[in-house]
């Protein structure tokens, strides 16, 4: 497997400050979960907005931060499973691999959680009635943001399923200040409305085509920043081995005296980690 395609995440500030823009390009990232993990032509889609969905995220992590995004599908079953840093290192998971979805619409229960070394510091919970991936986050971010946005994923693939095209965008009226700030404009809601309404039912392949190139119709983009966003695996040896460790000493004593051993493989990457018996024996001392 070649060395994890990278993406980008940009923050860009339209209408003079009022209006804050989040553009995610993860066509690399998408792709390479979908090679990593065999998908379907439908799971690889499901992948894609999963991992686009998790970048523009990442937005909203600082630090040791960490965004994940669980969706628990009932009708087909499936788990999606997506995250990320703050500094841009993504991974996802999708099963069951050979996933098919009606018209891209699924059921289910959409789950947010942001953490910082194990530990959660918010969790938001969406319902999924017959609707896209897509359609669900912008339900979640309406209901727990409770600001003026439009979200919109994009992915294109083609006859064999492989993602040709990533992407997505968040734009978000930015409310007043509370302190008055010279050079910074306020849109009101009926004036955001006015002006970028149409964009929640544009051609997201021609949304993104045109940010590529500075501007979202006819508004031009003040970039402040551009982030790096890489697909890559947390997963090490010390990790799994402190997995191992946590089983206990029955568990560890059992791999020892019935298996010879324990190999344990990553979920995300594949990667096989291979633990011989006095390597399980030190970990009971």
């Amino acid at each position: 497997m070649s060395e994890p395609a990278v993406g980008a995440l940009v923050r860009a500030l339209l209408d003079d400050g009022a209006v804050r823009l989040l553009l995610v390009e993860a066509t690399g990232p998408a792709e390479h979960t979908r090679q990593i993990h065999g998908l379907s032509r439908d799971a690889a889609r499901l992948g894609a907005e999963a991992v686009v969905a998790a970048a523009l995220n990442s937005a909203h992590v600082k630090g040791g931060e960490q965004m994940s995004l669980q969706l628990q599908g009932e009708q087909p079953r499936c788990a999606v499973y997506a995250d990320v840093t703050a500094d841009g290192q993504l991974r996802a998971r999708i099963t069951p691999t050979d996933l098919r979805l009606r018209k891209g619409r699924l059921d289910g229960t959409l789950l947010a959680v942001k953490s910082l070394d194990g530990r959660e510091l918010y969790r938001g919970v969406t319902s999924v009635t017959d609707c896209s991936l897509e359609h669900a986050l912008a339900q979640h971010l309406a209901s727990s943001v409770q600001v003026d946005d439009v979200f919109r994923i994009g992915v294109r693939q083609d006859d064999e399923g492989r993602i040709l095209q990533a992407g997505g965008l968040l734009l978000e009226r930015l409310p007043a200040p509370e302190v008055d700030a010279e050079g910074v404009s306020v849109l009101e809601p009926e004036a955001f409305w006015d002006r970028y309404g149409w964009v929640r039912d544009a051609d997201i392949t021609q949304l993104l085509g045109s940010l590529a190139f500075g501007s979202l119709g006819d508004v031009p983009l003040r970039v402040l920043e551009q982030r790096t966003l890489r697909w890559q695996c947390r997963c090490s040896r010390d990790r799994i081995a402190s997995v191992l460790r946590s089983l206990g000493p029955t568990e560890i004593r059992a791999m020892i005296d019935e298996d010879g051993g324990a190999e344990v493989v990553c979920h995300f990457c594949n990667t096989a980690y291979a633990f011989d018996v006095p390597e399980l024996q030190a970990l009971l001392g």
